[in-house]
């Protein structure tokens, strides 16, 4: 991680069967700066289209959202991890293998860009801490 006032951690993509075009990604991100952050959207070059996506009840049933943005207070650590906060990738550009490293690019509304370099894995190899 470049930027030292952000530290990713524990950042995965779900490795999914051949064929399946989407897939979500997880990670934790820790603001260490002096500022809020506000995450407005996110890109991968191996996807389509990349999302930030919630979990949310409505109506007692638990739905995914697309959220417009993600706000990081100042000193906090935000979880995108399965059941809650995630990045969606859409339209995969190729199949992924386990253990591959890949890129996405998170962006703020401040303009700055967060690189997360993730692992892919199968689901049960992520583990919880």
């Amino acid at each position: 991680m470049l930027n030292a006032e952000v530290a990713i951690t524990d950042a995965t993509i779900r490795l999914l069967p051949p064929g399946v075009p989407n897939t979500a990604a997880y990670f934790s991100l820790q603001n260490s700066s002096d500022k809020k952050l506000t995450l407005i959207g996110a890109t991968a070059g191996f996807a389509t289209k990349a999302e930030i996506h919630n979990h949310v009840m409505v109506n007692n049933m638990m739905s995914m959202q697309q959220q417009s943005e993600v706000v990081i207070e100042s000193g906090k650590k935000v979880q995108f991890a399965p059941g809650g906060l995630h990045i969606m990738l859409f339209g995969l550009t190729h199949p992924l293998q386990a253990g591959q490293s890949l890129t996405i690019s998170l962006q703020t509304k401040e303009g700055k860009v967060i690189d997360v370099i993730a692992n892919v894995a199968r689901p049960a190899a992520h583990s919880h801490h």
